[in-house]
């Protein structure tokens, strides 16, 4: 029944069916075959949802549209500009600060590459970036969305792994910082080995520092907002994302950026966005709890405890499944399947949660850029009419780069626990 399910799910995909209807059609299936009853999918799929830390998805996810429709991402472009545009190939660095940014507020990839990608792309070929190498760097950019705090993606994984999800916010900072350098040295790399290809910008005084932070700051203080009054105890994580949705909305109408038609837009995408989620967790829910009912989580947890190798081993082709999975299987989705069957065994070799659920986020980050999945490419590529293909052959070194961030985080697992032992205890 294991090798069954599995199969189909590949078959399935590898048609063109949506997930959630696989993992539906497929838990359908085997339930039959078993002789479950029929009713048993209607409970599975009402107890995965039935969660109050998931109502912050949607939430987070309204946040992130409204900061795209309120001018957010273009202060925050033109005080990383005014920071760090005059350096040599200046508006890579400026793109990759702009991301860490938004993802400091809205906690989602393809937010940050569909908002900001436009202006991200459009100053990298003014100055003087070639067009697929702007949207490559842009795609990059933009999987360090969910890493650094707020994260849709670690509110699926602590709510499904049993972990918390405070813990995970503060466990993704550093690795999100070590992404953004890393992207930020390769981009350094370019300015430096090709000086004449890029518009060198006058340095700005400090007088205009000055009114960009100050046309910025009200957006700034957003994950300010959010992450201190989480890291005080004033509210959790599932109030965070309300207060975050409310806070995005006083910024659209103090910065007089946004209508009663345009947020009844967003929230109506934002609905149907959220809907679409809540479709494949819940169908999830019920094909992970088959999984677990016919034996294949006791299965993996014997497997990997009696496996008899080392733990760096198995962390290393714990990584090398994660990265072929997030190629074929879409971000959310792919932690809604695996969190049930990784944590309880991975905890059981003696893998921290926290550290595991880090992983698991960069691995699957990283699946975004690359084909033939490769959703972030697939955004950038809409956004800017610049061909699959090219953007594809230009964003390898960057994926190159990344996966050596993961590696570090993977087996310096300290760069993950540190914040959170200091902070939570």
């Amino acid at each position: 029944m294991i090798y069954l399910m599995l199969a189909l799910f590949v078959l399935f995909l590898f048609i063109g069916i949506p997930i959630a209807f696989t993992l539906g059609i497929i838990t359908l299936l085997v339930m039959q075959l078993n002789g479950y009853p029929l009713t048993l999918i209607a409970q599975r799929v009402f107890v995965g949802l039935d969660s109050f830390p998931l109502m912050a998805l949607p939430l987070f996810i309204l946040a992130g549209n409204i900061m795209n429709r309120t001018g957010v991402t273009d202060k925050l472009w033109n005080f990383a500009r005014s920071l760090i545009g005059h350096k040599p190939a200046g508006m890579g660095h400026v793109t990759v600060l702009t991301s860490m940014l938004f993802a400091s507020m809205s906690g989602s990839a393809l937010a940050a590459a569909g908002g900001l990608g436009p202006i991200q792309i459009k100053g990298m070929k003014e100055d003087g970036f070639k067009d697929e190498t702007a949207a490559a760097i842009c795609a990059a950019s933009s999987t360090i969305g969910p890493i650094i705090p707020p994260s849709i993606v670690y509110v699926l994984y602590g709510v499904l792994g049993g972990v918390s999800v405070g813990r995970l916010f503060l466990g993704g900072i550093i690795p999100g910082i070590m992404m953004g350098l890393s992207l930020m040295t390769y981009i350094w790399y370019l300015g430096h080995s090709n000086p004449g290809q890029f518009v060198l910008h006058p340095k700005p005084n400090m007088v205009h520092i000055w009114k960009s932070f100050k046309e910025a700051f009200l957006s700034l203080l957003s994950p300010i907002i959010i992450l201190g009054g989480i890291f005080g105890g004033i509210f959790t994580p599932t109030e965070a994302a309300a207060i975050a949705s409310a806070y995005s909305i006083l910024l659209g109408i103090y910065y007089r950026s946004i209508t009663l038609d345009a947020l009844w837009e967003v929230l109506e995408s934002s609905a149907r966005v959220s809907a679409s989620i809540m479709l494949i967790i819940g169908f999830a829910s019920g094909f992970s709890w088959l999984l677990t009912a016919i034996g294949a989580s006791q299965l993996f947890i014997s497997f990997v405890s009696q496996a008899g190798i080392s733990k760096f081993f198995i962390l290393l082709l714990l990584n090398f499944g994660l990265l072929v999975v997030g190629c074929f299987v879409e971000t959310n989705s792919a932690v809604v399947l695996l969190t049930p069957i990784l944590v309880p065994a991975m905890v059981a070799v003696g893998i921290d949660p926290v550290h595991l659920g880090i992983i698991l986020c960069v691995n699957l980050l990283i699946g975004i850029l690359t084909p033939p999945m490769g959703m972030a490419l697939y955004v950038v590529q809409k956004v800017s009419s610049i061909p699959f293909d090219r953007i594809a052959y230009r964003v390898w070194p960057m994926i190159f780069i990344l996966v050596i961030v993961l590696l570090l985080v993977t087996y310096i697992p300290s760069l993950v626990t540190f914040l959170p032992e200091i902070v939570m205890g």
